[in-house]
């Protein structure tokens, strides 16, 4: 699946807090269904830290993770529910 195709199959989920226990007990969530059975999520705080998110920034990051995990284990983590982290941010240098 490429980018443009995980955009098309996300489906972003209405916030819920009553829904805590479903994503690791964080009450505040981006959730998001992926086609007919997977499910991704970010918490509210981490995502509030990526400039541009959204569908298409998910989109990216999904295909970024189906490389690294490989399809098979990819795909088993969006049934179960995948929460995904923003990547790390680049470390600046110190000022002296």
């Amino acid at each position: 699946m490429r980018v443009v195709a995980f955009e098309l199959a996300l489906t972003r989920e209405i916030s819920d807090t009553a829904l805590a226990a479903r994503f690791d007990g964080e009450p505040m969530v981006q959730s998001f269904r992926v086609g007919i059975s997977g499910r991704v999520w970010i918490t509210t705080a981490e995502a509030l830290t990526v400039p541009g998110f959204g569908r298409p920034w998910m989109a990216a990051r999904l295909t970024e993770l189906r490389d690294e995990m490989g399809s098979r284990a990819f795909e088993r983590a969006l049934r179960a529910g995948l929460r995904v982290h923003a990547s790390a941010p680049v470390a600046l240098p110190l000022a002296a």
